[in-house]
């Protein structure tokens, strides 16, 4: 009798407002798009009219308002109200038998009472999934009155499966294993409530369980729902272990999640019994330097990405502990794509030791004494110092035996038939000097002025601190701990005299210029860009990881030439400022894909409006689809045939001309997607890299960089050329077609011979020209 009960309420409900079936629509939509509507326990459609009818019945909403206003106000009533803590009913006059509002919290997570008052219409619900309901409507709300964000498209139109908004995912995979938690839980009685429902049963426990122990280092968490199983009358019903895995999401807090230390209450406090249950063997009594002793319990984790994963050795041992759940039954995904940006160590230990070596320098700038002007400002302008290099410069100790000695330049040249040695990268740091009037009105005369300020800084750093200097007419090289510091003088005005000419009759004329332009970029805009990211990293300590991780999947599909590294830092970073409707990633930069695909539609979006034709803007927004649609199903089953790193291997099919190259003479190798099995000596060694007296080494050397820059020099008009800037050992080429006609001339470039030039310009750098006549296209 419940069933046409709740129908002719809902009826009656329905024949007072005009809008209450579009705004149950709109509800059914947001919770469909946050795949909340489906499964046991979810808040389904039902819900849904019953929460909308609940708000009319108690006057909250008005039966005038529009089903916009209404999806608005129930998104605000269930943000606001924990059903939890406070459960609600529809029954105004319910029946002596019927259980009392007490009784229902006690035996319920969820508590809301259908209009008999016999019925909790969240019976099955868990605490974790209504809070997840309250998170994506808070959510939804603060989205909606930000006037900077597309309200209808950010609630209505974006999908939100689990793989896109948890930072952290982990799955049970075995569920057959639940068994045995029942049993180490004692949940017998409970088993036969639901039936032998085994994973129905244990799940309620395992969420407390996992709530108590990440405790402070999770803002949310969440897990997929169990679908409703159908079967044939004819055919026995499905066991519960065929079900999926259940797939558990973290929303984690960052200031807290990577601690390796959980501090718990001293060692005499009535807590302390509670804590040791909770954690086992693991909790020991430490003493603090404050002078307490209290249990406590450390994970290990020496790197920061390590630390990162601290969540996982807690889930899989409260699990083990508690549950009898093995690890091996555990499937964590975490750090899933943070191998293809660590080479040698953590590109986190790496920028901070270079930020930490610039810092030196910069202090040490500002002290020198004896220059003509004093410095006003010290400003890096490279990615590594806010933290966004791919590969971050490592500090090196040169080999001297792999190297010759130029004595009239102080520098090491490597010997004849040796590897190419190490790329060295220059760190470019922007040091202004003060305006005077000394200062030429000559652009000439200021770059005189400059390369002797260049000179001038090298002999003081070399003098007052030893360092190794290199000055030359635009910089000036500084060897240091290991790194290479390229230090620019500007000068504010020098763009305004590069915009600034003379008219045959006398008149100063100004127009911009690209000069004028690429130097304030490089002295002004960049370091600033520098600057506010580094402030940005600070506030979300993934986004340098996202942004490392969102350029090498961009030079792996041979896309870095079309969006450049300041481009791709801001894209990343609107995710971080302008996120709706996700949060902001926190410690991990696994999904960073499904973000990136979304994202490059908006930009596409705003650029068409203004342009005719972005074919390299559309290639991308397309490749981050697909790369999406591979990247997702590895977040959510382990059983994928391909390994994760497919998202980063760009197919090679539409290239008329491949260019293999030795790996011996790419520098960069190791930092491939699929690096060589065969290493090469390139002129270091391991040791702590020094700074006094050393020889200036090979600075700045790629000859894969350089041989594309003359490739595209000379044939940049008869083709396209593509490469991997971070390791790749094959340079594509796509013809262009190219037709010069009259009216009885018709001119075709020669591909034989352009492929032959490809050959001799690569001398001792290409190993062979692999040509695909038919896709050449003349």
């Amino acid at each position: 009798m419940l069933p046409r009960g709740h129908l002719q309420f809902l009826s009656a409900v329905s024949s007072q407002c005009p809008a209450f079936a579009d705004g149950v629509a709109l509800i059914k939509v947001w919770l469909r798009q946050r795949e909340l509507d489906q499964g046991t326990g979810c808040f389904n459609g039902f819900l849904a009219s019953m929460t909308l009818a609940y708000l009319l019945r108690a006057h909250r909403v008005s039966n005038t308002m529009t089903a916009y206003q209404l999806l608005r106000n129930s998104l605000h009533f269930l943000a606001t109200t924990d059903l939890t803590e406070n459960g609600i009913t529809l029954a105004k006059n319910p029946d002596s038998t019927a259980p009392s509002m007490p009784e229902f919290q006690k035996a319920f997570q969820v508590v809301f009472v259908d209009p008999s008052g016999h019925l909790n219409m969240c019976a099955d619900m868990t605490a974790c999934t209504y809070k997840q309901v309250q998170h994506e409507a808070a959510l939804s709300m603060q989205f909606w009155d930000d006037a900077t964000v597309n309200g209808f498209h950010a609630l209505l139109m974006t999908p939100k499966p689990m793989a896109r908004t948890s930072d952290h995912i982990f799955q049970l995979l075995e569920l057959v294993q639940l068994q045995a938690s029942c049993k180490k839980l004692n949940l017998l009685s409970e088993l036969m409530d639901h039936s032998g429902n085994y994973v129905h049963t244990v799940l309620p426990y395992l969420l407390s369980l996992l709530q108590q122990g990440l405790g402070e280092r999770i803002h949310l968490l969440t897990h997929s729902l169990s679908p409703d199983t159908e079967w044939s009358v004819e055919a026995k019903p499905p066991k519960h272990k065929a079900q999926p895995p259940l797939s558990f999401g973290l929303i984690l807090r960052p200031e807290y999640a990577a601690s390796v230390l959980e501090r718990g209450p001293p060692a005499d406090s009535p807590e302390a019994a509670a804590f040791r249950q909770l954690w086992g063997p693991r909790s020991q009594l430490r003493r603090f330097q404050d002078g307490a002793i209290t249990e406590a319990v450390v994970w290990t984790g020496e790197s920061i990405s390590e630390k990162r994963l601290v969540p996982r050795q807690i889930v899989t041992h409260l699990l083990q502990l508690h549950a009898d759940i093995p690890e091996s039954c555990v499937r964590y995904v975490g750090s899933m794509m943070d191998d293809v940006i660590n080479v040698a160590s953590t590109g986190e230990e790496q920028s901070l030791t270079l930020v930490q070596s610039y810092d030196d320098l910069s202090r040490k700038l500002w002290r020198l004494e004896g220059l003509p002007l004093s410095i006003t400002s010290v400003q890096g302008a490279h990615p590594a110092l806010r933290y966004t290099q791919v590969f971050p410069p490592e500090p090196l100790k040169m080999d001297y035996s792999f190297f010759e000695r130029d004595k009239s330049s102080r520098s090491l040249l490597p010997k004849k038939g040796k590897p190419c040695p190490a790329y060295i990268t220059p760190v470019t740091v922007v040091c202004h000097m003060e305006g005077s009037g000394k200062w030429p009105h000559d652009r000439v005369a200021v770059r005189h002025i400059k390369a002797a300020f260049h000179i001038n800084l090298g002999e003081l750093l070399n003098k007052e601190h030893s360092y190794t200097c290199r000055p030359c007419p635009t910089h000036l090289d500084v060897w240091k701990d290991g790194f290479l510091f390229r230090i620019h003088v500007a000068y504010h005005r020098e763009p305004q005299l590069l915009r600034e000419s003379l008219a045959p009759d006398g008149l100063l004329l100004v127009r911009d210029n690209e000069a004028a332009q690429s130097l304030e970029l490089a002295t002004v805009h960049r370091p600033l860009l520098t600057s506010t990211l580094h402030g940005l990293q600070q506030q979300h300590p993934c986004f340098g990881a996202v942004c490392r991780l969102a350029k090498r999947w961009l030079g792996a599909q041979l896309l870095s030439d079309d969006i450049r590294e300041d481009a791709a830092d801001l894209l990343v970073a609107s995710l971080f400022l302008h996120p709706a409707p996700f949060t902001p990633p926190r410690l991990t930069a696994c999904h960073f894909v499904s973000r990136a695909a979304a994202d490059y539609a908006d930009v596409r979006n705003d650029f068409v409006a203004s342009r005719d034709s972005l074919p390299m803007m559309q290639r991308t927004m397309e490749v981050a689809a697909q790369s999406l649609k591979v990247l997702e199903p590895h977040l959510e089953d382990g059983n994928q045939t391909q390994d994760v790193k497919v998202v980063l291997r760009a197919p090679l099919e539409a290239y008329d001309v491949l260019i293999h190259l030795i790996p011996k003479q790419v520098p960069l190798i190791n930092q491939a997607v699929d690096p060589p099995i065969v290493t090469y000596s390139r002129g270091t060694m391991a040791g702590k890299a020094g700074s006094l007296g050393e020889v200036m080494p090979v600075v700045d050397y790629n000859p894969v960089s350089l041989y594309l820059t003359e490739l595209r020099d000379s044939f940049g008009d008869l083709a396209l050329f593509f490469c991997d800037p971070y390791g790749g050992a094959t340079s594509e080429i796509n013809a262009r077609r190219v037709e010069v006609s009259g009216e009885q001339a018709h001119s075709v470039p020669n591909v034989q011979a352009i492929m032959e030039d490809f050959r001799v310009m690569g001398k001792d750098l290409v190993k062979s020209v692999e040509a695909r006549t038919e896709g050449w296209s003349v």
